[in-house]
Order: structure tokens, then C-alpha cells, then sequence
């Protein structure tokens, strides 16, 4: 589908008048929609006139509802997707405030900064393409470092006895995904106290990791204990890390 460049002529200094910003912000948004309406009915194999009986109206309407140079009424412009099987995803921004007002859960509208467009420009792709792919050597990371960290788990390795041996009650998967919290903290300090509270058998979800009571467990031997496991998981996310 063909794009109009109306972003740049948009970030062109024209003038701060409200209302001149306004008929901007309007004539990207009518001339994006329309393009993707026309381009989502072609894609159908569907006529104007086709869509106009499908949609019960005459086409006349239907090219109306495809001009970027008309008003649209939503609730047009959502029969029009609806027909073609297609969703409208909306959002506000507002500063750092970002809400997502449309119902499709599994598909979420993100606010990615500028440096990431500049990024993914770089690599010769669209922003999306470079998102999604950004997410996909994500989870392909994750993946690898939770099967390596279940093997290490469960091997003979004198760190993973020791694990193995303070939390008989739970299972492999489970230990897993205790660690899996501990290691998503950004500071090392906090990743070492909730590994501890991990091996003492507690998680605190409110973010105080130092103050789980240490009454029944060897405080020095806990925290040991939890540095040599952090090492242990620091390299196997070196040995899983994806490029």
C-alpha cells in the first residue's frame, strides 16, 4: 500500500495556531484511514459497489467513506472494517499517559520512542517490522536462558543440589519462575536479596525484597548460596544472548 509522506509535511513549521495544527492532524489522519480502507476492500476482492451492497447503502457512500477529503462518521467507519473483518485500534497520549480506548486486547498499541524509529531506519526497516522483530530475539533469549536454567536445575551441579535441597516442596517449573522475577529487577543488589528470599521459601510482590524473616534460615549461608546461583544464571543469559 502506497504512503503518503504526511508525517514530514506535518513536522514542517507552518504555524502554532491550534487550528492550522488541528487541520493538520486531520488531514494525516483522513488520508491514512481512507488509504488503509481502500487498500483492506482491494485486498477482499471486493468493488465499491460490491462492499456498498455488503454493507447496505449505495456506493456513492462508499466512496465517500474512501475520500480523504470528506467527513467520516466512526460509526461508518466501523461498519465499513467490520464488514472486511478488520478492527480500528485507537489511542491517547498525553505526556507519559498512553491508553489504548480499543477492545482488542491481543493487539496492543505501544508508545516507542524516538530512538527506536531511528533504529529500525537504520536497519532498513519499518518500525514495526524492527518492534516485532525486536520481540521475537526477546522471547527466543527467554526461551533459551528458561530451558538452560531448567537443566541446570536439574543436573548434579553442587549450586542446583543446594537449591534443589531448600525447596523440596516446590517443582523444577516453579523455582524457574521465582528466578525468572528475580532476575527481571534491575539492581544487582535487589536480584541478590530476592534470590535469597527465593531460597528461604518466600516472595515479597511488593517490591521490598530485604525484609522476608530470616528466623528459620542461616542468613550468611543464604545469601552465598544466592551470589553463586546469580552467577550461574549471569552466564547462562552471556551464553543465550541473542544478536
Amino acid at each position: 500500500m502506497s504512503k503518503y509522506n504526511f508525517q514530514a509535511w506535518l513536522q514542517q513549521k507552518v504555524s502554532d495556531a491550534p487550528e492550522v495544527v488541528l487541520a493538520g492532524k486531520l488531514e494525516y489522519l483522513r488520508v491514512y484511514l481512507t488509504d488503509a480502507m481502500r487498500d483492506l476492500r482491494a485486498k477482499a476482492g471486493l468493488t465499491q459497489a460490491q462492499l456498498a451492497e455488503k454493507l447496505g447503502v449505495q456506493q456513492a457512500a462508499v466512496s465517500k467513506l474512501e475520500s480523504a477529503l470528506k467527513d467520516h462518521e466512526l460509526e461508518s467507519v466501523l461498519h465499513y472494517l467490520h464488514i472486511l473483518e478488520a478492527d480500528l485500534l485507537v489511542a491517547v497520549k498525553r505526556g507519559e499517559d498512553f491508553y489504548q480506548v480499543s477492545d482488542k486486547e491481543e493487539v496492543l498499541l505501544i508508545d516507542v520512542p524516538t530512538s527506536i524509529a531511528q533504529k529500525a531506519e537504520e536497519a532498513g526497516m519499518s518500525l514495526r517490522q524492527y518492534v516485532r522483530a525486536a520481540i521475537e530475539n526477546y522471547s527466543a533469549k527467554s526461551n533459551g536462558v528458561r530451558e538452560a536454567l531448567m537443566k541446570l536445575l536439574e543436573s548434579d551441579n553442587p549450586v542446583a543440589v543446594r537449591v534443589r535441597e531448600r525447596l523440596r516442596a516446590k517443582s523444577t517449573q516453579q523455582i524457574v519462575d521465582d528466578l525468572e522475577q528475580c532476575l527481571s529487577l534491575p539492581e544487582e543488589e535487589d536480584r541478590i536479596f530476592a534470590v535469597k528470599n527465593v531460597l528461604a521459601g518466600s516472595i515479597t510482590g511488593n517490591g521490598n525484597y530485604r525484609n522476608v524473616s530470616d528466623e528459620h534460615h542461616d542468613e550468611i549461608e543464604l545469601l552465598n548460596l544466592a551470589e553463586e546461583l546469580l552467577e550461574k544464571l549471569a552466564a547462562i543469559s552471556v551464553n543465550h544472548k541473542v544478536e
